[in-house]
């Protein structure tokens, strides 16, 4: 039961509407993943034989596991027999939550000279990669037992299906049956046959909602205090390691407060934690605008989070050792800051000029001509906030090359033989002309 029609036809049904605006942001999330996947993998093709790289990669595939399950229900309007498939889909995401906890407190251990800090950070050279993930899982389903099942623990799942107005059909995946009896409003009319599935906060999800985020804070004072012995060092190299990873811990303790101040919100919108009650096609709750809004939002800014966690960890970790990744990410960063702020304040307008003026394509046409005429003032003002927080850095190899042409031009000329020497030396570190040139203008 649950048939919508043709995928294509019922996702542009839903533009304009809330669901539209949910989808839109579950397939954000879903992208979000998979480049994440791409950063881990960037890490582990500049060393994957050194501990630190093992542990950032694990990181951000742990990251990129909870955005491919953070919004997983609002990815498509899926029908009744798909949620037992997706069901685990929970279980992953609140592991992975638990998982970094452990991850986000371990992570000032390669930045430390003590020696149970050098045990912990030499433990994830390969036994850590797949104990602590066993061990989460395992914690997890231990405790989601003892309490009655995931359902209870994690919380239930419901399913709503709207053929058309009127009455409609609904049922949980706890098999317990639903507080309210469905009704399909008119408002929504345009976007019918549709499903909508909701999700409940159980007690033990409330606990792992908010554990990375005292795990980041950790992170964060505990990177500070090394920053401050580093910075006595004279390892440039290491201090602005120790510096961009201590920024993406910053950023992602933010993203996370955001998330809680979102769900506090929520809570006192509604009255109480969110529940099965909560739903658009309750008649006896109805919702307010900022209710319909909300509840993606604390995903997405977990996503959003992850993201710029990964952008900056990636910079961190293998700027010395991948030629250009730092030109890579910092137009990673801009263009995706651009893109993603466009879109949602074009799925915004659209939906306030829907509910205002029930004309939603005035807001999408205005913001689009906004985005498209102040096009490069955004873009410059971006890239250099990027530029910022992803300063210029050379690998090894680039160091290398820019010590012997400062020395080949001590006495103010490259003679004829110094500049073979200089061209057969970019040639064995593999530097491009293009780059060469560059550097020599640096």
């Amino acid at each position: 039961m649950g048939d919508v029609g043709a995928p294509l036809e019922y996702y542009s049904r839903t533009l304009g509407h809330f669901i539209g605006y949910w989808h839109m942001l579950a397939i954000f999330s879903i992208l979000s993943g998979i480049f994440l996947l791409f950063l881990a993998y960037l890490i582990l093709k500049a060393n994957s034989g050194k501990a630190k790289n093992r542990f950032m990669a694990l990181m951000l595939v742990t990251e990129a596991l909870r955005c491919f399950t953070s919004m997983l229900f609002w990815v498509y309007a899926w029908p009744e027999e798909m949620l037992s498939v997706l069901r685990p889909g929970r279980v992953v995401y609140y592991t992975m939550s638990l998982q970094l906890f452990f991850l986000y407190m371990a992570a000032a251990t390669f930045y430390s000279e003590k020696q149970w800090a050098k045990r912990i950070s030499g433990f994830f050279n390969f036994h850590g990669l797949y104990i602590l993930p066993v061990f989460c899982l395992t914690f997890i389903l231990t405790v989601s037992y003892f309490m009655g099942g995931t359902n209870t623990s994690i919380g239930d799942i419901s399913w709503i299906y709207c053929e058309s107005v009127g009455p409609g059909t609904g049922s949980t995946v706890s098999g317990e049956p639903l507080p309210f009896e469905v009704v399909c409003v008119q408002e929504y009319e345009s976007i019918y046959p549709m499903t909508f599935t909701n999700v409940v906060l159980g007690p033990l999800s409330r606990i792992l909602l908010f554990i990375p985020l005292i795990g980041a804070i950790i992170a964060t004072i505990a990177l500070t205090r090394s920053r401050d012995r580093i910075d006595e060092a004279e390892d440039t190299n290491l201090k602005g390691e120790v510096r961009a990873v201590r920024l993406g811990f910053l950023g992602k303790t933010v993203m996370q407060v955001t998330t809680t101040l979102i769900l506090f919100w929520m809570i006192l919108l509604i009255g109480s934690a969110p529940n099965l009650n909560v739903s658009p096609f309750n008649p006896e709750f109805p919702l307010s605008s900022t209710l319909m809004f909300l509840p993606p939002l604390m995903p997405t800014a977990v996503v959003l989070a992850a993201l710029f966690e990964g952008v900056i960890f990636t910079y961190a970790v293998v700027k010395n050792d991948m030629f250009g990744i730092d030109e890579q990410l910092r137009k990673t960063f801009t263009t995706t800051i651009f893109a993603g702020s466009g879109a949602i304040l074009f799925l915004v307008s659209t939906e306030l000029m829907e509910s205002v003026f029930n004309q939603g394509w005035i807001g999408g046409v205005f913001i689009g001509m906004t985005f498209l005429l102040l096009r490069k003032p955004i873009i410059a003002t971006l890239g250099g906030v990027s530029t910022r927080l992803i300063p210029e850095s050379h690998t090894k190899e680039e160091l290398g090359y820019l010590e012997m042409y400062f020395l080949a031009k001590k006495d103010q000329t490259i003679t004829e033989n110094e500049r073979m020497m200089l061209d057969l030396q970019a040639k064995s570190y593999g530097i491009t002309a293009d780059r060469k040139a560059y550097l020599e203008q640096w």
